[in-house]
């Protein structure tokens, strides 16, 4: 294996133990503080945390990314965008905390102001952690990451979980977010061992600002169409709204971190390594596509057909309004899948302004739709959402062919046949669970009904994937050498 092969591999692997355990955490805190706090709790956490969430890609993406992409680096750079970005995150939670009240105005909760307030020291915070996770991420130091993220998420949760029980209500999210950012930063400056010097050079930042200024303005419009559901069901339906649609993506977005954004991580890394090598760039994409499809296609849409059990069971009786909106949301989890790999790959290969494009279309075309469904019910507004990410999977695939120049039919060519076998299993974990006698406890019918459903999988995935399954395989073990 090549000294770029076993690094690849190790950091897959560290990358993969950070998002598993980090998780299972989460998921542990999500399932307590579920029973704890309610869908209006949830509600105005989420739009506390928007303002952050929004200007916090200001800081954590562009310039890091450019310095990731850029084939040769000196310490200038390092030091004048460390000094930039941590100026620009000062004034960004500045400016969040001036115009707290408006934004509590804009959503008709006076209450809010106080925890958008708060949450606006998380931008300046992320700011000084962006250059030390620059220097790990070019030396494919994910070990150190992996560290820092499991240890910020336990001590997060701890105190998220305490500040639950003792009745703190949304404090306790808040503050979750607040301290994961602080102990993260801490352990990465540590970590990494770059310290800054008292230099700075905005001839060198303007370098990186021609990579930069789009990555940036395409993370917005990205995290713009993320969050535009929230902000419509905030302002139209209230937060109560807000926390449901919160609670129905949690799911999906915590079986994303823990089973595929491992590689998604490693995508604008490695393919920067190899971008003049397509036959490298054409065999990990290949081998990612497969990789992902087969594992999303039965964890998605497994968990789409126990929901209605699983659901109230786990996170208590006040969330069984969420399942409808979470079995609809199912399709976007696994378009996720394919579309995110191109657009890393495309933004890997240099062409970031592209990217910016794909997402503008997105807005255009999902903006009206999604306001308008959201004065109806989080259901309406989560299938139109649906619907405009499928839309738009088409041109991912396209430019990512043209440009990278790799075979799109080839790995899409499992989909069919995984849609059926995820058919088979939906179908039959759907028997078990509405099949099971009312005094069976639902710990015994949500269980039978996952165990049914793997085995049906697996059994119809042996039928009607194996050949897939092998050529991933042998893709792997090419990759190596």
């Amino acid at each position: 294996m090549t000294s770029l092969g076993r690094k690849i591999v190790s950091s897959a692997v560290w990358t993969a133990g950070a998002s598993w355990g980090s998780q299972l955490i989460t998921l542990a805190v999500f399932v307590i503080l579920a029973r704890y706090l309610g869908p209006d709790d949830f509600g105005v956490a989420t739009l506390a945390m928007l303002p952050p969430l929004f200007l916090s890609v200001l800081v954590i993406t562009g310039i890091p990314d450019a310095l990731v992409q850029r084939g040769e680096i000196t310490a200038a750079h390092l030091d004048s965008a460390f000094w930039f970005l941590a100026g620009l995150g000062l004034m960004l939670s500045a400016l969040i905390w001036a115009f707290a009240g408006p934004i509590a105005g804009a959503f008709g909760q006076s209450s809010l102001k106080q925890f958008v307030r708060w949450t606006s020291i998380i931008v300046a915070i992320q700011a000084l952690a962006a250059v030390p996770t620059v220097v790990l991420k070019r030396e494919l130091g994910f070990r150190v990451l992996a560290v820092r993220t499991l240890a910020a998420t336990a001590f997060s949760a701890a105190l998220g979980i305490g500040l639950a029980i003792a009745g703190f209500g949304v404090w306790s999210l808040v503050w979750i977010q607040i301290a994961k950012a602080a102990v993260g930063t801490a352990l990465v400056f540590l970590g990494s061992g770059w310290r800054p010097s008292l230099r700075y050079s905005h001839a060198r930042c303007r370098e990186l600002f021609g990579f930069a200024s789009p990555v940036v303005a395409q993370s917005l419009l990205a995290m713009a169409n993320d969050e535009l559901p929230a902000v419509a069901l905030g302002v139209f339906l209230g937060p109560g709204a807000v926390g449901v649609y919160a609670f129905a993506r949690r799911p999906f977005q915590i079986l994303w971190d823990v089973f595929l954004n491992p590689l998604m991580g490693l995508v604008l890394p490695t393919v920067s390594r190899v971008q003049n090598d397509p036959e490298r760039i054409n065999r990990f994409f290949d081998a990612a596509v497969r990789m992902t499809a087969l594992a999303a296609f039965p964890i998605f849409i497994g968990f789409a057909a126990v929901a209605p059990s699983a659901v109230p069971f786990i996170f208590g009786k006040q969330w069984g309004s969420a399942v409808l909106a979470i079995q609809i949301i199912t399709p976007q989890a696994v378009v996720r899948t394919i579309d995110a790999l191109c657009a890393y790959t495309i933004l890997a290969l240099g062409y970031s302004g592209l990217v910016l494009k794909l997402n503008i279309s997105f807005t255009i075309l999902a903006a009206i739709p999604i306001v308008f469904a959201s004065r109806i019910s989080v259901e309406a507004m989560v299938a139109a959402m649906v619907a405009c990410n499928l839309a738009l999977l088409p041109f991912f695939l396209f430019f990512a062919q043209r440009i990278a120049r790799i075979n799109i039919r080839q790995p899409l060519d499992v989909f069919p046949r995984l849609a059926v076998a995820s058919s088979l299993m939906f179908a039959a974990v759907t028997a078990v669970r509405l099949g099971a006698p009312e005094n069976t406890p639902q710990i015994v019918t949500i269980g039978s009904a996952v165990v049914i459903g793997a085995i049906v999988f697996g059994a119809a995935a042996m039928a009607l994937v194996r050949p897939d399954l092998k050529a991933a395989r042998e893709l792997l073990l090419k990759m190596r050498t």
